[in-house]
């Protein structure tokens, strides 16, 4: 570089970097790519000015040839003070510092654009502070998992948006190179502006997903959509707030998407193919006069294992029988739990704000052979020691038909922290005055009533109460 800025003409520079020539090598050794990148320019421009043929001519392309350099090269210029140190300024340019984001490269080209698009209003100062400003802000630089990875939220939204817009999925990996094929093929903005305008909107309706507010029915399905780690969806509700339905039919529409995902938990199906659904249910949406009936209609388009909506028959049956707690984080077991309890509050109800943090409990243990006799009275069986005995020996069976029945939703409450950890593994007849004692959620007044024995009959009997709850919460949709 040094060189270059030294050498009073190319002959100079070439002469201080001349070509080498190896003996027995069919090529020359390079020369310093900033040399050659030097020289590349310098021809490119002798080419340019070479067909000059008058002097306005010449006027013309100097003038051209000006404006391309002040307007599309940028040079930096770092000054330093007397006291700062400049390896550790190099470090923190070339070590530490932030990485671009994809994101980052799409303000580039959005803004890029400003200065073709000036007789339209576009003026690049004006339009980031207006509409992209907020996307600096700390908030929007915050990681979420998404998938196997984490992502900025920026960029995160970025992918939803425009998977939303083109109606298709679309790898973040390539999240740069498709928007910007979409807009040079689509053309879908009049302006800069607008393509701004249009990002901010949907960005407030993103914010409300990653940040989801109180009392609100999309804030309860974003608290869900998280604790289920299911982000596939974000473009076909960023696509449903674009319509700006009636606020009873979002809350419908909200209804059934929960219903969808929280039934298919329970049914312990899988999720692997939810991006594809989602994106399939998004491209099936009328543009306009969306009705509760047709959402339904479209969810029940749904077939497959992969994808249909399971009815109240398989709902009850995976709700009895599933050992949820293994299936699901206990995340999803709160999320279900808390529902249930909320439905429990009618407006006669005292609302307490719970503080505290809770934890799904076991009211058999999930040690429970200590002091929990199966009901035939006898001690159960490890389950190292079932191995050893034949499939239909009757204490190992009724070992393992308990510790499926322990991981349902029957068998299931919740209580602080403190509590679950000093009641865990006691015996029912010590455990359920404690949870009477502590513990006010209306989810256990259930023990209030004489009960004195748990064990499968009673929590399949808890169970069947529950779900009357859980099918009112997340119906199916017919």
């Amino acid at each position: 570089f040094k060189d270059i800025i030294d050498s009073g003409s190319r002959k100079e520079l070439e002469a201080r970097h001349p070509i080498i020539r190896k003996k027995y090598h069919r090529h020359p050794e390079p020369r310093p790519t900033m040399i050659e990148c030097y020289l590349y320019y310098y021809d490119q421009i002798d080419q340019y000015l070479d067909s000059i043929e008058s002097i306005e001519s010449a006027i013309v392309k100097l003038e051209k040839l000006h404006l391309a350099l002040r307007n599309s090269l940028q040079v930096v210029t770092i000054e330093l003070e007397g006291d700062d140190n400049p390896q550790v300024i190099f470090e923190t340019l070339n070590g530490r510092g932030q990485p671009l984001l994809p994101s980052d490269l799409l303000r580039n080209y959005i803004f890029m654009r400003v200065s073709d698009d000036e007789e339209r209003g576009g003026n690049q100062e004006i339009l980031y502070r207006r509409y992209w400003l907020p996307f600096d802000e700390p908030i929007w630089r915050i990681e979420e998992k998404q998938g196997r990875y984490k992502r900025s939220r920026c960029d995160i939204f970025m992918q939803h948006y425009l998977a939303m817009k083109r109606q298709q999925e679309i790898n973040i990996g390539h999240l740069y190179a498709e928007y910007k094929y979409w807009i040079k093929v689509s053309s879908p903005f009049e302006s800069v502006k607008s393509e701004l305008v249009d990002m901010v909107y949907h960005r407030n309706n993103f914010r409300k997903l990653i940040e989801p507010e109180q009392d609100t029915r999309l804030g309860d399905l974003s608290r869900t959509l998280k604790a289920f780690e299911i982000t596939t969806i974000y473009p076909l509700i960023l696509k449903l707030l674009e319509l700006e339905l009636s606020v009873d039919l979002y809350d419908e529409i909200y209804t059934d998407i929960e219903s969808y995902i929280v039934r298919r938990a329970v049914c312990n199906l899988t999720t692997k193919n939810y991006n594809r659904n989602f994106m399939s249910i998004l491209n099936k949406l009328p543009s306009e006069n969306l009705t509760r009936e047709k959402f339904r209609e479209i969810l029940h388009d749904q077939q497959g294992d992969s994808s249909y909506w399971p009815r109240d028959d398989i709902f009850l049956e995976a709700w009895l029988e599933e050992p949820s707690y293994d299936n699901m984080s206990s995340a999803k077991i709160q999320i279900i739990l808390k529902a249930i309890e909320k439905l429990k509050h009618d407006s006669k109800s005292t609302i307490v704000e719970i503080k505290s943090e809770l934890s799904v409990e076991h009211i058999l243990p999930r040690k429970w052979i200590e002091h929990w006799p199966l009901p035939n009275g006898n001690v159960g069986i490890p389950e190292d020691k079932r191995l050893e005995l034949e499939t239909d020996h009757e204490d190992a069976a009724a070992s393992r038909y308990r510790d499926q029945m322990k991981h349902t939703f029957g068998n299931l409450t919740l209580l602080t922290q403190p509590l679950n950890s000093a009641i865990s593994n006691m015996a029912f007849g010590n455990k359920k005055p404690e949870i009477l004692k502590y513990c006010t959620l209306s989810l256990n007044h259930y023990f209030q009533e004489d009960i004195e024995t748990w064990d499968e009959v009673a929590i399949k009997v808890r169970s069947e109460k529950l779900f009357e709850s859980a099918k009112h919460i997340w119906p199916y949709g017919v």
